[in-house]
């Protein structure tokens, strides 16, 4: 069995914050009496954005904590390209909707730049957004 959480420290984060309702407490405590000793039958994967927020039993139990950073340039710039594909290109193939004459690749590009920081997912919300505009519009155009 695996058991994966993700966001784990909406609900993990450390005991001794106070703004943890008893609610939250009694889910941690449960959480760790119930992972308390390690099991060939189950592995635990947890998913955070803050781990420094995760109670420290909680760490405790963790055999490995692997780091992804955020994208950077080049992986910002492959994830637009890919995500217009997907959104906007293939839309157009199929003819569902059209796209006003551009360069792609330099819009993409300057996008890519401005957008550090940004996570694979608000990426793919971008793409998202990409398409969303074409729809929105009267003629079903990407502007």
């Amino acid at each position: 069995l695996i058991l994966f959480v993700d966001e784990a420290d909406a609900f993990l984060r450390k005991r001794t914050e106070t703004q943890m309702s008893e609610d939250m407490r009694s889910c941690l405590n449960a959480f760790l009496y119930r992972t308390g000793e390690s099991s060939k039958n189950m592995m635990l994967v947890m998913a955070s954005n803050r781990p420094d927020h995760l109670d420290w039993a909680i760490n405790d139990r963790l055999d490995e904590m692997v780091e992804f950073p955020l994208p950077g340039l080049d992986e910002r710039e492959q994830l637009l390209q890919l995500y217009y594909k997907i959104y906007v290109a293939d839309l157009v193939e199929k003819g569902d909707i059209e796209v006003e004459e551009f360069d792609a690749d330099s819009v993409l590009k300057d996008i890519a730049a401005r957008s550090e920081g940004f996570s694979g997912r608000e990426i793919s919300k971008l793409g998202i957004a990409l398409q969303a505009s074409a729809y929105a519009s009267p003629d079903k155009t990407f502007r």
